[in-house]
């Protein structure tokens, strides 16, 4: 690139992509001159910086926009430049991979070709919408480290255990008729192996049902229950009971 192309003295220069660690740093990095560096390097950022010395500040803060901007990093995305970088690092090839199956026929480098009209929130949220049994869900699931730091957040209190019931993402009535074939099956092989001589009715308890997704009407209706449960005991044990749930207020108005 020429610094400026209206004088022939201006000097030529080569512009490396930066470094993913420079993008990363970019989360805590305010300066002008600061970003400079991380862009460019402090060789080249010094050549820069002296070019630009009698002229306005903001030539240089829009020539630093122009740099980020070329490489597809002026606009970060919600999560910051750290998450996006080691989302990357780890599991770009694995991402590449579920593109390329993916209607839209969409590359990663999409990203950094058209970063303002495909910005980098657009691929957050594309993440978990990848197909399920896929790449990226296969690397993910086989990260010890980041399987590590999961578990030592969710020890701290910092991330909720995860749920034992499947997402409702998915849960069709398809899936929904095979769980219950699965179900039957299983209690029909336990009758069977309980009703044999051998185990002489040690076969166990019967299996318990597969667990299902929750719905908010399962939550609702769980809610009722438990307040008419409340109304009850507190009509039969007046004072002496304390009760645990208080119906929602109603809206009259």
């Amino acid at each position: 690139m020429s610094l400026d192309e209206d004088d022939e003295d201006s000097p030529e220069l080569v512009i490396e992509a930066p470094d993913s660690q420079d993008v990363a740093d970019l989360d805590t990095t305010v300066s002008v001159h600061d970003q400079l560096d991380l862009l460019v390097g402090e060789d080249l950022a010094d050549v820069i910086t002296e070019h630009y010395a009698r002229r306005p500040f903001s030539e240089l803060a829009d020539l630093v926009d122009d740099i980020r901007e070329h490489f597809g990093i002026l606009v970060p995305p919600d999560t910051g430049w750290t998450y996006l970088v080691d989302e990357i690092d780890r599991y770009g090839a694995a991402i590449e991979k579920d593109l390329f199956a993916m209607p839209g026929d969409e590359r990663l480098y999409d990203w950094v070709r058209d970063h303002l009209n495909n910005p980098w929130n657009r691929l957050i949220r594309l993440l978990p919408a990848l197909p399920e049994g896929g790449w990226y869900y296969a690397a993910l699931g086989n990260d010890d480290e980041r399987a590590q730091k999961i578990l030592e957040m969710e020890q701290r209190g910092e991330l909720p255990p995860p749920s034992k019931r499947p997402s409702l993402v998915g849960w069709t009535h398809e899936r929904a008729q095979l769980t219950a074939m699965v179900d039957s099956l299983r209690r029909i092989e336990h009758a069977t192996w309980g009703a044999s001589p051998k185990f002489k009715g040690k076969g166990g308890k019967p299996p318990q049902p597969s667990p299902r997704p929750q719905t908010a009407r399962d939550r609702v209706e769980e809610f009722q229950a438990l307040v008419e449960h409340d109304d009850i005991a507190s009509q039969l044990l007046g004072s002496r009971y304390s009760r645990r749930y208080t119906p929602p207020e109603v809206n009259d108005g």
